[in-house]
């Protein structure tokens, strides 16, 4: 990437302590940055109720993951990253993903069937019925949606990560 040449240090002679030094910094100042915007949600969720605009804090969380997911895929290091953390993990990251796409969509959804029943039925069968309901809807779409987000995502990008690294070795 061109665009922050001034700051490269091409040319220069750099200790690799340093710059691996740096580096564990910028890595936890991504992660503070990301547990405050994600305390801040939470927080104004708590306190000042759902009607509270997050919009700041949530385009901070998903922007700074898709640009990590999108850099780290044309550099080539996402699929070794995947490839060390399978050899060295029980579960492959792929079956984290489809996990995790699955327990979001089912959550999701038992949440929108729990809420509807409490908020807008009038009995104890009515309320069954919009749970059943809305929960098999909610199911319905938000398993394929967070399954296609999170094992998509890490699909498309471990391909295109492995297709730079073959490009490289060429």
């Amino acid at each position: 990437m061109k665009w922050f040449q001034w700051l490269s240090s091409r040319g220069k002679q750099v200790d690799e302590r340093i710059v691996n030094i740096q580096n564990k910094i910028y890595k936890e100042i991504y992660m503070l940055v990301m547990l405050i915007s994600l305390a801040s949600v939470i927080g104004k969720f708590t306190m000042l109720g759902t009607d509270t605009p997050v919009i700041t804090e949530v385009a901070i969380l998903l922007a700074s993951s898709l640009y990590y997911l999108i850099r780290s895929a044309s550099l080539g290091i996402y699929s070794d990253a995947a490839e060390v953390h399978d050899r060295t993990s029980k579960f492959k990251m792929s079956t984290k993903n489809i996990i995790t796409g699955s327990v979001l969509g089912v959550g999701l959804a038992l949440f929108f069937g729990f809420r509807s029943a409490a908020l807008y039925a009038d009995g104890g069968l009515q309320s069954l019925w919009y749970f059943v309901l809305v929960a098999f809807v909610s199911l319905m779409i938000y398993v394929p949606l967070f399954l296609a987000l999170t094992f998509g995502l890490h699909t498309v990008a471990n391909k295109a990560s492995a297709h730079v690294n073959k490009d490289d070795l060429e």
